[in-house]
């Protein structure tokens, strides 16, 4: 469905893909990388190595092994398509579309539900006690809303240990908006400089 509405012009990629890079766990440069096979896939309906690697100044190993990534993690595969009896190598961006309609109906709500549950565990753990239901409705947004992992909960609790903070509900919440915020500025300033070292 939403590989029909892209064909039809109606799905901004560029935005989507900015917008949820944490969702899609990719970097900056796969992010480019991304929507530069969507650009091509626009016009051409194929897509071709040899012309997105013409696209970036960055060298083609760096730009393959982005690629690499790419296909490990489902978002796009090879296949050889055939002219005149000749073979050509192209991409397909299947997977993409697969993917990001999952995100854009919220999906993968059991495994979020998993997640949460095991973010409440550590959290009753580490705080000695059963949350109120005041904390579990924060815990829930976090989770299942800013899609943080229970990972980042870990790191959380970690940086107010050294801290020799208060370990509470809002103090994690707060530590995990701070390294949220610092992260954007440091992400927002790589796909900056990805892009204007990449795009002639």
């Amino acid at each position: 469905m939403l590989k029909k509405i892209f064909e039809s012009g109606y799905f901004n990629y560029q935005d989507f893909i900015l917008d949820n890079i944490k969702k899609l766990s990719i970097t900056p440069i796969e992010a480019f990388i991304l929507i530069k096979m969507l650009d091509q896939f626009k016009n051409d309906k194929r897509i071709l190595i040899d012309d997105i690697a013409k696209e970036f100044v960055e060298k083609r190993k760096n730009i393959e092994d982005s690629m690499s990534n790419l296909m490990e993690k489902g978002y796009c595969s090879i296949y050889v398509s055939y002219e005149n009896g000749l073979g050509e190598e192209s991409i397909s961006l299947d997977g993409f579309f697969e993917i990001a309609e999952r995100i854009i109906n919220n999906v993968n709500v059991v495994n979020k539900n998993d997640e949460l549950q095991s973010v409440i565990e550590y959290l009753k753990n580490e705080l000695n006690r059963v949350l109120s239901s005041q904390e579990i409705e924060i815990v829930t947004s976090l989770v299942k809303d800013d899609f943080y992992t229970l990972d980042d909960f870990k790191n959380a609790i970690e940086v107010k240990l050294k801290g020799k903070s208060v370990i509470t509900i809002k103090t994690i919440a707060k530590a995990l908006a701070a390294k949220e915020k610092k992260t954007k500025v440091q992400s927002n300033n790589e796909l900056m400089k990805d892009f204007i070292k990449s795009v002639k």
